[in-house]
């Protein structure tokens, strides 16, 4: 009997290709995200879409609520949804701040808790969650997104540890950055400068920057490819025993090396040279 694996943000990047490798595979594929229903590409090719807006509670729901009708045991969830908002703290409202959390961490939550019910009675299951290399360090100007992979590292922790018991997986993936359209999108969500511009020589910096490592022509450290994403997701799903944490790409590893190594100081005082802030 084929297996069922839900999939969160599934209208690009990572999550479409990682939806369109499963249902290759076999598996019941069902791929949820905010006006997924339009997908015809996806639709084709038989995989079941659910418009789901993971920061909304009743949609969430009523998204489940179908799901749930059709397919009463998840395998497996795919933890892919999210976003970066970029902006300086001090130019970023608390509705802007607060929506950053509601998508990137209470979202990823409201979702594993529809699932938890049917594993644990199960006795099975894989939960992964998509964090990034992000979770290890902050830079500033975009405390907001690092904040939220940073509250996803301890979440997952905890799920892991509390779940154990009833034979379920929870395993955090760990990119550097990849080539898709969420590092595009991460150019775009940026506020308003405050009154006086404060942050204005900050801001030139850090989207001189986003403008740099988002070129592969100009990047100091190779951009991911989704599909090498997608190859260690389902490396993990497929692992008997499968490890905690999977750091994907050399700049994950040489972060959390780094990081190590260095004082608080040291590593504020590398990211503001290579900013050019300091």
């Amino acid at each position: 009997m084929s297996k069922t694996v839900i999939i969160t943000g599934a209208s690009q990047g990572i999550g479409k290709l990682t939806a369109l490798k499963f249902k290759e595979q076999g598996y019941n594929v069902i791929a949820v995200s905010r006006s997924i229903s339009k997908s015809q590409e996806l639709k084709s090719k038989g995989i079941d879409l659910y418009d789901m807006d993971i920061s909304d509670t009743n949609s969430v729901e009523l998204a489940f609520y179908k799901i749930f009708s059709k397919y009463p045991q998840i395998d497996i969830l795919i933890n892919n949804a999210g976003f970066s908002q970029n902006g300086f703290i001090e130019e970023l409202s608390i509705d802007q701040l607060r929506y950053q959390f509601e998508v990137n961490v209470f979202g990823l939550i409201k979702v594993t808790q529809m699932v938890l019910p049917s594993m644990r009675k199960a006795r099975k299951g894989k939960i992964i969650n998509i964090g990034s290399i992000g979770g290890d360090f902050t830079s500033p100007g975009a405390s907001a997104y690092h904040a939220s992979k940073y509250a996803i590292e301890s979440f997952t922790d905890g799920l892991r540890q509390e779940l154990k018991a009833f034979g379920i997986d929870v395993i955090l993936i760990k990119p550097g950055g990849v080539a898709t359209d969420f590092t595009a999108n991460s150019r775009s969500n940026y506020p308003n400068p405050i009154k006086g511009n404060p942050y204005e020589i900050q801001r030139k910096k850090y989207n001189e920057m986003l403008d740099k490592i988002l070129d592969p022509s100009k990047s100091s450290f190779a951009l991911l490819t989704p599909y090498k994403v997608v190859s260690v997701i389902i490396e993990a799903i497929n692992d008997s025993k499968p490890k905690t944490r999977y750091r994907i790409g050399s700049a994950a590893k040489m972060i959390l090396l780094m990081k190590r190594l260095m004082s608080d100081r040291s590593f504020d005082n590398m990211l503001l040279k290579q900013l050019k802030l300091n």
